[in-house]
């Protein structure tokens, strides 16, 4: 280091950076100490003359070589009181800590089980003697006989570095270089002092790029024998005093460029450390290792000003160190396929592999042909100098060349002798980290071409092989294999076999990984799963953590690892869709971002996340993130299932956040000094239903009132794991609208028959009965008749069609047989989503009865009737039908002075079946209920008819009144069945308007009539229903109400011709909104 700092001054501050002292036993205690690069976990470049007097089979202690390791602290003895001597125990055994030749982790020694050196470093070019060869090819490989995990990696230049455009007085090339190593200290004037096994960083300029052979002859005039072309990285030791009174004689400024700050040189020690570009790109990167120094004069120290060091240039030798590099990045290529087929994997481009562009940027390559070697060919740069004497600003020799031109300054002679040929040692170091970039050919510095990929050769591309780590054989020179494994491309791999690799992981995000059962995956390193899946039912190990930074982690295997840690990743123990026991071996860390899924089955059996110790980790979970739960095929979760989904034997802290199962079923996590639980629980589902929904409304409040309940164990176990929308859509389904429908069927028919025995009343005469028998039914096309319902019917019959024989019966006595049938619709269930539409619902009638007039101005009558009429509700699938028989007694007598009074009677029984066929989430459900219902009518009617000639024109004014004993209904099913709860109906009607009528016996009848209905009676406007075996109260479901206040008209018109009336007449409604009907009759009649 210059004389402005102090050996302590430039120790490396930062502990392990990737640069690492190599140590060698030379027996009897004695150590042989270099400094050397990790470039990958496995593997440190150094230089060979560290090790190339013996064969490269002589090393490896565990297998009965030469002891050799790589010490990466800054400090490879005790860091401090009380701490072991690392290098002492690899060296020597101790009583604590890893014993002789073994590789200690914790203090970052490790051993070295093989090497690998460039056999020309044995060339004569390359050797000052038989023992110290070290000039030319002055590289090798240590394999570390465990990886590196935690130690920093450099990136490897591959290039030679382009040619400056000019040469600087001040910073020479321009190319700013650190060196770092584990060699001796000192300062410039004094040089090398000693070494103290720390490591040291300073800074120099890239002086050039240069052969000895040219150097020397530029200082000598002679290059010297034997010759040595091979280019070389040169620096040199500038006195920061140079052109001052003081400065150091023998700084010759031998490359042009100035003195920096922290300039220092490389000493003994420092061999086969980097040489560090590391200012020039957007990383650092090592363009050589480190072989010797020169020095110019006798007596000169080493290591002091104007002494030079020089380093081995990478792109000369890339291909060798490929080759000779025992560590593979490899990937699967794109399918589904077996580990064990070597088909499937295909090597990587080595991340720390760089070559220059075309742009002269720095990217992620290897050069398409050969490195040089020692050939010579390749072009030089940089400025030769000879300045002197050194204490002067303008010396009075002063000659430089520009390495990359040729121009020389002129006058300046080259005297010096071969006996001023340089002294040469062993020296020199750096820092920094490697990372991926993308892969791109750069041309290379030999004329050949390099070959095709194979896994020897370490080119990317080769094929035909299996994963799994292979230790090399020391004795046969054997190289190992140890792989860096990386999941990418689309498809699954399946491991069958157990294997080792250095580092495992899934960066594909439709990669896979299948550990078979009994199958084994051990990753030395690491898993790194950064998306993908795994999918493990064997075992999957690591010595080191397990980072699920996201993807899909899965299957019933065993996961052995000191710390399993979910960033955004999730955990399905089992399968995503069966139930299975995840065994974690070490602690597992579920961040925010992570996520649990749990399958649960049938009594109590679920998924489990099972975390136990390992040795080193004691089993405990730090929860965090979301658990999911999620029923197994064919299983229906229930309200009150209990599960353990995860167990720790070192403790649980931490918690989950939980998604509902559905919009009803909640899990409610219980959390334990060792376990995990949940219980699922059930919400309400009134908090579920649409505000203002009064069916889903009322269906929430039987659910809620009787959850618990065995008879609707089936409905609950589907509808509960519903989400909201179709909970919603799934209880409006089911509005039983066949009550409405119910209620108008019933309504319809017995109205139907109130008007017709109204018209047979206002047909009859007591002083002319004739015998006639009426045959009513179809003797004209139909005419429409609406009658007024409780659901707001709009109704049409043939019942007015007449046909009458005289002559049958009694003369007192008349007889009619009847027959029509009913069509109309009328409105929904008010209350049922979707709304819209119309019940609609059709029939037929018969009736027959006798009358006799009791005197000239009574008649009575008697007659049965049978209604039968079928409707469907406005929603398809809901159906009613009914059939009415009753008895009817009916008759009208003259009070005087033109008063008339007409009455009827009807008691009989309605007897309904309705049928809803409903859906619940796939099942459907055909709901069946039947109901027999009293039902009584009754009727009177006051009339008066004032002579006007040929008209007759009065007044009439009824009361009309009906009740139908509807009775409950409990519907025949399972699931969803009702027990409904259903009110009377009742009616009371008000009827007062006028009649026009021609006279009795007239040829041309006319006919017309008005009335004004008033209803005195509030129509039901809801029912109650439960469940069929359901518990609580009635859930409260709306029906469809009436009007008040109403008109009905009707005309007609008799024609007489003899022995045939023809008949035709029309009624309607006005002013009425829940229904509207017209009526038409025709009747014909013949007299006998």
């Amino acid at each position: 280091m210059n004389n402005n700092f102090t050996p302590t001054d430039v120790r490396d501050p930062t502990n392990i950076t990737g640069i690492g002292q190599v140590v060698t036993d030379a027996g009897g205690g004695s150590v042989g100490l270099c400094t050397g690069t990790l470039i990958n976990p496995r593997t440190v470049i150094f230089a060979a003359h560290c090790v190339n007097t013996r064969a490269a089979t002589a090393y490896g202690a565990n297998s009965g070589g030469t002891g050799i390791a790589v010490g990466f602290e800054t400090n490879t003895r005790a860091n401090a009181a009380g701490q072991s001597d690392e290098l002492v125990n690899w060296l020597l055994g101790g009583s604590t800590g890893p014993g002789r030749f073994q590789t200690n982790t914790a203090q970052a020694l490790y051993n070295v089980n093989q090497v690998f050196w460039n056999p020309a470093s044995r060339a004569a070019a390359s050797c000052t003697s038989p023992t110290s060869c070290f000039i030319e090819a002055d590289i090798a490989t240590a394999v570390l006989d465990a990886p590196a995990a935690n130690i920093p990696t450099w990136a490897l230049l591959f290039s030679p570095l382009t040619t400056p455009t000019s040469i600087s007085p001040a910073t020479g090339t321009g190319y700013h270089v650190t060196i770092a190593g584990y060699g001796n200290t000192g300062n410039g004037t004094t040089g090398i002092t000693g070494a103290d096994f720390r490591r040291r960083v300073a800074e120099n300029m890239l002086g050039a790029l240069v052969s000895i052979n040219t150097r020397n002859l530029f200082l000598f005039g002679t290059a010297g024998t034997p010759s040595r072309p091979q280019q070389l990285y040169f620096l040199d030791f500038d006195d920061p005093r140079r052109g001052q009174t003081g400065a150091d004689p023998e700084d010759f400024n031998g490359f042009r460029d100035n003195a920096l700050l922290r300039e220092g040189i490389t000493g003994p020690g420092d061999s086969g450390g980097p040489l560090i570009l590391d200012q020039t790109f957007s990383k650092q990167v090592v363009i050589g290792v480190l072989s010797g120094g020169s020095t110019f004069f006798t007596g000169q120290p080493q290591g002091s000003y104007g002494t030079q060091s020089f380093y081995q240039p990478l792109f000369l030798y890339w291909d060798w160190i490929v080759a000779n590099n025992p560590y593979r990045y490899v990937t699967a290529t794109a399918g589904n396929k077996n580990w064990e087929d070597g088909t499937a994997w295909i090597t990587e481009l080595d991340p720390a592999y760089q070559i220059l562009d075309a742009n002269g940027q720095l990217v992620n390559g290897l050069p398409t042909n050969l490195g040089g070697t020692n050939s010579g060919n390749g072009s030089e740069f940089g400025e030769l100098c000879f300045q002197s004497p050194s204490t002067s600003p303008n010396p009075a020799t002063n000659e430089c060349v520009d390495l990359a031109t040729g121009v020389e300054r002129n006058g300046v002679p080259n005297t010096a002798t071969e006996s001023n040929s340089p002294l040469v040692a062993g020296l020199a170091g750096a820092d920094g980290m490697a990372s991926v970039e993308t892969a791109q050919a750069a041309p290379g510095y030999s004329d050949t071409v390099r070959p095709a990929p194979t896994l020897a050769n370490g080119l990317p591309g080769a094929t035909g092989f299996t994963p799994n780590n292979v230790d090399g054989v020391r004795a046969t020179g054997e190289i190992g294999r140890y792989y860096d494994v990386t999941l990418r491309n689309t498809g699954a791999i399946t491991l069958n076999t157990a294997v080792t690799v250095d580092r495992f992981s899934v960066a594909g995000a439709t990669s896979q990984l299948n550990i078979a059962t009994g199958a084994s995956l051990n990753s030395l390193i690491e898993i790194r799963q950064l998306t993908g899946t795994v999918n493990n039912n064997g075992t999957f190990r690591s010595n080191g953590d397990y980072l699920l930074m996201s993807g899909l982690l899965t299957g019933s295997g065993t996961v052995r690892t000191p710390f399993l840690t979910s960033v955004l990743g999730t955990i399905a123990p089992g399968s995503l869709t069966t139930i299975g026991t995840l065994t974690v071996n070490g602690n597992v860390v579920m961040s925010s971002g992570s996520g649990l899924m749990i399958d649960v089955g049938p009594n109590g059996t679920s998924d489990r996340l099972a975390i136990s110790a390992n040795g080193t980790s004691t089993g405990s979970a730090t929860l965090g993130g979301t658990v999911n739960f999620a029923p197994v095929a064919g299983y229906q979760v229930r309200a009150g299932d209990r599960y353990t989904f995860l167990t720790a034997a070192g403790g649980v802290t931490g918690t989950f956040t939980s998604t509902a199962m559905s919009a009803i079923l909640r899990p409610m996590i219980t959390y334990g000094a060792n376990a995990v639980s949940v219980e699922i629980q059930a919400g309400l589902y009134r908090d579920v239903v649409t505000p203002g929904a009064s069916v889903q409304g009322a269906y929430a409040f039987l659910l809620d009132g009787s959850r618990g309940n065995a008879n609707l164990s089936g409905v609950y176990g589907l509808l509960d794991l519903q989400n909201a929308a179709t909970i919603q859509s799934t209880l409006d389904s089911w509005a039983p609208r066949t009550e409405t429908l119910r209620g108008s069927l019933g309504t319809v028919a017995a109205d139907n028959m109130s008007r017709f025995y109204r018209d047979r009343l206002a047909g009859l005469d007591a002083d002319n009965m004739g015998g006639t028998l009426a045959m009513i039914g179809k003797p004209i096309q139909l005419a429409a008749l609406n009658m007024n319902s409780l659901g707001g019917d709009e109704v049409r019959s043939d019942a007015s069609g007449v046909t009458v024989q005289e002559g049958r019966l009694p003369e007192d006595t008349s007889a009619f047989l009847a027959g029509g049938y009913l069509d109309g619709d009328s409105r929904p269930m008010a209350s049922a989503i979707p709304a819209g539409g119309r019940d609609q619902f059709d029939g037929f009638y018969v009736a027959g009865g006798i009358e006799k007039a009791l005197n000239e101005n009574s008649v009575l009558g008697l007659a049965l009737s049978y209604t039968d009429i079928d409707g469907d509700a406005a929603a398809a699938g809901q159906t009613a039908s009914g059939t009415l028989i009753q008895g009817t007694l009916y008759g009208k007598t003259e009070l005087g002075g033109g008063v008339e009074l007409s009455t009827q009677v009807s008691a009989g029984a309605f007897d309904t079946k309705t049928t809803r066929n409903i859906g619940l989430v796939g099942t459907p459900f055909t709901l069946t209920g039947k109901d027999s219902s009293l039902v009584f009518t009754g009727e009177v009617t006051l009339g008066k008819d004032f002579d006007l000639g040929s008209v007759e024109f009065g007044p009439r004014a009824g009361l009309r009144a009906s009740h139908i004993g509807f009775s409950d209904i409990k519907e025949n099913c399972t699931g969803p069945a009702l027990r409904i709860d259903r009110s009377s109906f009742n009616s009371v009607q008000g009827r007062a308007g006028i009649a026009l009528s021609g006279k009795r016996g007239a040829s041309f009848k006319p006919s017309l009539r008005a009335d004004y209905v008033h209803e005195f009676m509030d129509a039901p406007t809801s029912f109650g229903a439960n469940f069929v075996g359901g518990v609580g109260p009635n859930a409260i479901f709306g029906l469809t109400g009436s009007d008040s206040d109403w008109f009905e008209v009707g005309g007609g018109l008799t024609i007489s011709t003899g022995s045939v009336d023809l008949s035709v007449g029309a009624e309607t409604t006005i002013g009425r909104s829940d229904v509207s009907y017209q009526s038409y009759r025709g009747t014909v009649t013949f007299h006998f």
